[in-house]
């Protein structure tokens, strides 16, 4: 497998902030209506599994994009949490995700603004993209920004991968989204349908040290809807094909790589795919 590969850091406009991009671009000839491309969230964490995954699989034949940020350990938690998260008052958000003063929410809407009209053509200017072969990846509160992008412009993407998203943000106020989504009376293209992918953590075992409060913190999180529920409720919407997958043995964390793998084929509607 050949592909060409380029980092740069490229500044959002819209957003606000520099961010590092990771690019992949395959050395097959172009497809007819160019390559299918898929975008990674955490792009410092998922762009090398992607490139593991095309590795092991032999598919190479996507432009996959990486959006991260340029620091020497790939984190950078207070903008992360801004640039995934709608505005959430401070008694919705667990303490223990403060690190800094200058935490801040809300950065949800410009950062995606960002990635379409911004990221979005500077890629087609690297590589001749099939803008109907369009995917979206997320794990976490990446995977919440990436059911937010679903409901609310669903016409960015062909298809969607949510891992594990995190439905109890903000009160989980995804959910009112979730429901005017389903309600909308927005005429859906049944010939051409959305794809949407969610998969989630198996394994909910508490990790090890937790203090009590942090221990009781979590399990609250977790009660309620999440993604599996998401995904059975939106099954069978009109213009909509949603697949569920379970990562049995898997914990929030170690899913990832997993994820990822799954996102390639099914981006590319490999028959290795098996829809669920």
């Amino acid at each position: 497998m050949t592909v060409e590969t380029k980092t740069f850091d490229l500044y959002f406009q819209k957003h606000g902030g520099t961010y590092r991009i990771f690019v992949s671009v395959p050395a097959d000839p172009v497809p007819a209506n160019g390559y299918p491309v898929i975008y990674l969230l955490d792009g410092n964490r998922t762009f090398p599994m992607m490139q593991a995954a095309q590795e092991n699989s032999g598919f190479c034949s996507a432009v996959t994009v990486g959006i991260g940020y340029p620091n020497d350990s790939g984190i950078d938690v207070d903008r992360r949490y801004f640039d995934l998260t709608p505005p959430t008052p401070l008694d919705l958000i667990p303490t223990k995700f403060i690190s800094s003063g200058t935490f801040a929410t809300g950065g949800h809407d410009t950062f995606f603004a960002s990635i379409e009209t911004e990221l979005k053509p500077v890629i087609e200017g690297i590589a001749p993209i099939d803008r109907n072969r369009q995917t979206i990846f997320g794990h976490s509160l990446a995977g919440l920004l990436v059911l937010h992008i679903l409901y609310t412009s669903p016409d960015s993407f062909q298809s969607y991968v949510a891992a594990d998203p995190s439905i109890w943000w903000n009160g989980r106020s995804i959910l009112t989204e979730h429901a005017g989504f389903m309600e909308s009376k927005r005429a859906r293209d049944e010939k051409a349908p959305v794809r949407l992918l969610v998969e989630t953590a198996g394994n909910q075992a508490l990790r090890e040290g937790l203090s009590p409060e942090e221990a009781a913190l979590i399990v609250k999180l977790r009660s309620g809807p999440a993604g599996k529920e998401i995904a059975a409720a939106l099954r069978g919407l009109s213009g909509l094909r949603v697949s569920y997958k379970e990562q049995a043995d898997e914990t929030h964390g170690s899913m990832l790589p997993y994820a990822v793998a799954d996102t390639l084929a099914f981006a590319l509607n490999s028959s290795s795919w098996e829809a669920r």
